[in-house]
């Protein structure tokens, strides 16, 4: 299996280590975790990622982050999902009703549990979270987070794990015959080829997104 993996995937294996060790370091998008929940709420509504999302992204860096006015979650989570500055970033309320709801729920761990930043909020509960009960979650709970985007969210802050999208899910059945009965049994049989080639899940998902998307040199998350 592993030398099938490499055969398919050896021209991006490069692009997605990196991926990887972003997410493994805690260094999407730099690191900042309100742009960490703005990628997974916009990815949440099926568009290109590499077109149309990582582009959206940099933009509310450029008009909210960059200019200080958003600088936690807490300040995030005082904005209108109404809002129409963010409705020309992205003009669809569901997405950033789901960004702001992850926030102030991340916002009131952070206060909670004493922790010194946002990201270390996001990487408490992604840690602890659990995808077998990921309704009964306060953050799996909030209208719009479907067990894709709660498997996004712990992926970006370091948790090795797999996010069940249509493109993964039929890449690893196509590729390697991977047959699940539901979501949830996908993702432990994808543990099970992750043990069996020796990469991890995250560089997995990141090795069949590449190569499955029109750009195979992204530029990542640089916003400068």
């Amino acid at each position: 299996m592993n030398s099938l993996f490499q055969a398919r995937y050896g021209d991006v294996l490069e692009m997605a280590k990196e991926g990887e060790q972003r997410c493994f370091q805690g260094m999407r998008w730099n690191g900042n975790a309100v742009l960490i929940v703005v990628d997974a709420a916009l990815d949440s509504i099926g568009l290109k990622y590499f077109q149309i999302v990582v582009p959206r992204v940099r933009r509310f860096w450029g008009e909210y982050i960059k200019t200080g006015e958003i600088t936690s979650f807490r300040d995030f989570s005082r904005l209108s999902p109404r809002d129409s500055r963010l409705r020309r970033i992205m003009n669809n309320e569901r997405c950033w009703r789901v960004a702001i709801g992850v926030c102030k729920i991340l916002d009131q761990i952070r206060t909670e549990e004493k922790l010194s930043s946002d990201f270390a909020a996001l990487k408490f509960w992604a840690e602890r979270a659990n995808h077998e009960g990921w309704r009964r979650d306060p953050v799996g709970a909030i209208s719009g987070v479907g067990l894709i985007t709660f498997q996004y969210l712990r992926m970006q802050a370091g948790v090795d794990t797999t996010m069940p999208d249509k493109i993964i899910k039929r890449v690893a059945e196509d590729v390697f015959n991977i047959d699940a009965r539901d979501d949830l049994d996908f993702i432990k049989k994808m543990e099970a080829l992750s043990s069996e080639t020796g990469y991890s899940q995250t560089l997995i998902c990141w090795a069949i997104w590449l190569k499955e998307s029109d750009m195979k040199t992204p530029s990542w998350e640089r916003t400068g």
